[in-house]
């Protein structure tokens, strides 16, 4: 590796081009913020969004289309192509973040191939940035820092009970339904990602289960012929909002029918309390008998998998779509690590108290789009900069009440540890950026 020597000093780094940053970039330079670099680790911009066959490559599956509708997933400023399906394929996104990048000129900002190794903040309050671009060490200084890298990074995959002899990998390695042609796979986890790719591989593999641990609230895309978040937007309105759960808990069985009939365990639970899935082709093809539901595991050996109900089966891989650890390794001497963590004390999901000049912009996880909240969370970041919006002196109380909130509100665990409702979520930022005097 080359050393090289760099004495560059910005305003605004920004981590990470794919989305987030993208519209982390477009916001500081609308608030006059224009002395900024983005480092992005790969060639191009785009983040998960750019498909790579790679396996060591983060990105989404050869199939991926957006679980959001496109009319909830666009930025206010720049809406998506009127020929663009409800539900846009990952390289419609991909076409479409890049013509936002064009549109407000933020290609300049980014250097590509360039991976951040370490931060570390200075005794002046600076931050010190280390990369790695193009195989040479370089390093700069900023006033700001904002973490756009998302939290798709780190897998998590459970301990399994036993010894299995066959192919293991986490949802992160698997890029297409054709590289299990003919084999007995099993996909583990409820989510999104899980049931994608149980759904993709039923009309491939030899055989599919799909083993959920705990009951699952899975509904499809569409209802009434429209996406269903265009729907459930409906229930926000002031006079629907204290009887939401009561209102979507009398809706499901209209909406899906008993779980039973997929062969899933009927979800007990209030329905916002824990991360919906949303998916029509997995319902499908469970009804269709292409994927086997499955409850958690108990026990494996050689290439035979327990479950808990007392079944068996024969597999040639298990596919561990259980999520990510929240992970941010260049900045571990200035933040304690949360990869363990049920709760993320930042304020508004962004800022955390006591740290002057650091912000993150997208580490949420909403029902809906990532990416409008990302959009609001950068304007007030480049208000606060600008210095047009004053952070409440209050904050720490603040994030405490949230914290005890949302204990209330969501199941405690790593995948509800950055939960937020939306439209709350959303209303509650607007509100601060109205307080801003720019």
């Amino acid at each position: 590796m080359g050393v090289g020597v760099s004495v560059d000093h910005f305003r605004v780094c920004v981590i990470g081009a794919g989305p987030t940053g993208l519209t982390t970039l477009k916001n500081f330079a609308e608030a006059g913020i224009t002395d900024m670099v983005c480092h992005e680790a790969q060639a191009e911009s785009g983040g998960i969004w750019v498909y790579s066959s790679d396996p060591e490559r983060p990105s989404v599956y050869e199939h991926a289309h957006t679980i959001s509708s496109k009319r909830l997933s666009q930025f206010p400023d720049f809406p998506m192509p009127d020929v663009y399906p409800d539900y846009p394929s990952n390289r419609q996104i991909l076409a479409y973040m890049r013509a936002y990048e064009a549109h407000f000129e933020l290609s300049g900002y980014i250097r590509f191939n360039s991976r951040v190794e370490t931060v570390t903040r200075e005794a002046s309050g600076r931050w010190r940035i280390v990369v790695i671009r193009d195989g040479v060490r370089l390093e700069h200084t900023a006033d700001v820092l904002v973490i756009c890298s998302g939290h798709h990074r780190s897998p998590s995959i459970p301990d399994l009970p036993g010894t299995f002899c066959g192919e293991q990998i986490h949802s992160a390695r698997y890029k297409s339904p054709r590289d299990f042609k003919g084999k007995r796979v099993l996909v583990v986890g409820g989510g999104n990602s899980a049931c994608d790719i149980a759904a993709a591989l039923g009309d491939v593999a030899d055989h599919v289960s799909l083993s959920i641990r705990s009951p699952q609230v899975i509904t499809p895309k569409l209802v009434m012929g429209r996406p269903l978040d265009v729907q459930f937007a409906k229930l926000h309105r002031p006079y629907f909002r204290w009887a939401r759960d009561q209102i979507l808990k009398l809706l499901l069985p209209i909406v899906v029918g008993p779980y039973a009939r997929y062969g899933l365990q009927q979800p007990r639970y209030p329905v916002l309390s824990r991360h919906p899935t949303l998916n029509t082709m997995i319902l499908e093809q469970l009804r269709h008998g292409k994927v086997t539901p499955r409850v958690g595991i108990s026990k494996a050996a050689g290439n035979i998998v327990g479950f808990k109900d007392g079944t068996e089966g024969e597999f040639d891989t298990i596919i561990w779509a259980t999520g990510f650890r929240i992970e941010v390794p260049f900045l571990k001497d200035v933040l304690p690590d949360w990869g363990e963590a049920t709760q993320v004390p930042l304020y508004l999901r962004m800022i955390p108290p006591g740290q002057r000049g650091l912000y993150f912009i997208g580490l949420v996880q909403p029902v809906g789009c990532i990416w409008v909240a990302a959009d609001l969370q950068a304007r007030l970041a480049a208000a606060e900069v600008a210095g047009t919006w004053r952070r409440p002196d209050d904050m720490a109380a603040r994030v405490e009440r949230d914290l005890k909130r949302d204990a209330r509100r969501y199941k405690s665990s790593h995948r509800h540890a950055i939960q937020i409702d939306m439209h709350e979520y959303c209303g509650k930022v607007r509100g601060e950026l109205r307080r801003s005097t720019g």
